[in-house]
């Protein structure tokens, strides 16, 4: 006769709950988000906003997918032309407190008055560039506020400097495209020739992004595309709307894309650089920062300052 088998007894199943002590949540790091630690400006002198379609300029139509945007009305100032539009530009002022009345260097009137955005950024420790297609725009800024000042005199060597230079770092640098305007004076405004240097400045701004993103610049920088002036015929002196309107493009980190409709002035740009570098604002400055670029409403408006001289036009 076999043994009797004994049942081996099954434990009682226990809910004991894990001491909070030896839960180990998860690590989690976020990433955060790219700040704005330098800027580049790049202006094409007399380039139209209805330009960049017609000539086309890939390049620049492929980065406002993610730029905030104003093709519609944003303007210069009354005397659109080259040196007072971009001392306007450059300083948040308008002509009557920049000083900058003349579309000619004058030594002897010295440089832009007032505290423009190259004052800040020299202040605050950034090398600062300067790349222009006029030896006119030296007036735009005090030599001891640019750590570099060259000047090149067609779209292709200007981008090569500039691409030179985003290699060896900066906080603020501007860079100005010369040669549709001078063309626009020669063979006329949205000729075959001035879309021609448009492209040829459209093919130096590729460069000068892809130079950004091969320095790992890129996520940290904010690029603002627009001109001083447009023009008509074989001029800009004013007598048409479409001298005085100009693109205003903006790409970078908190930008927000899409299409601004609110207007923007000549002057916002200097305004804005400093908001997205966090700069303080001038008390006397003219131009204010564009808001909604960064997704935020506008938070006040123009002076009356931004009326005549600086605005109005018959």
């Amino acid at each position: 006769m076999p043994p009797a088998q004994t049942a081996t007894p099954v434990p009682a199943y226990t809910n004991t709950p894990i001491p909070a002590t030896e839960i180990i949540p998860p690590t989690i790091t976020p990433t955060p988000a790219p700040k704005i630690e330098r800027v580049i400006i790049l202006s094409f002198d007399g380039m139209r906003t209805d330009a960049i379609a017609a000539a086309p300029m890939n390049n620049l139509l492929e980065l406002m997918n993610s730029s905030a945007y104003n093709l519609t009305t944003a303007i210069t100032i009354a005397y659109p032309s080259t040196l007072p539009s971009h001392a306007a530009m450059l300083s948040g002022l308008c002509t009557a407190k920049n000083g900058i009345f003349y579309n000619r260097y004058f030594k002897y009137m010295g440089y832009s008055q007032g505290v423009d955005i190259f004052d800040l950024a020299h202040a605050a420790g950034m090398r600062t560039v300067m790349i222009v297609g006029k030896d006119k725009l030296r007036e735009l800024a005090e030599p001891e506020t640019t750590d570099v000042f060259e000047i090149r005199h067609d779209e292709a060597t200007v981008g090569a400097a500039a691409v030179e230079q985003i290699a060896q770092g900066f906080g603020l640098m501007f860079v100005h495209f010369p040669s549709a305007d001078q063309v626009g004076h020669k063979y006329d405004w949205m000729g075959g020739s001035y879309l021609i240097m448009l492209r040829n400045g459209d093919e130096a701004l590729g460069k000068i992004v892809a130079a950004l993103d091969e320095s790992g610049l890129r996520e940290s920088t904010m690029i603002i595309v627009t001109a001083d002036h447009g023009g008509h015929d074989n001029n800009h002196d004013g007598t048409k709307i479409e001298d005085f309107r100009i693109p205003w493009i903006v790409s970078g980190p908190e930008i927000v894309p899409g299409e601004i409709t609110a207007r923007i002035h000549i002057m916002d740009t200097a305004a804005t650089v400093a908001y997205g570098l966090g700069f303080p604002q001038q008390d006397d400055w003219d131009g204010i920062p564009v808001y909604e670029a960064f997704g935020l409403p506008r938070l006040e408006i123009h002076p009356e300052s931004v009326q005549w001289p600086c605005h109005e036009w018959n």
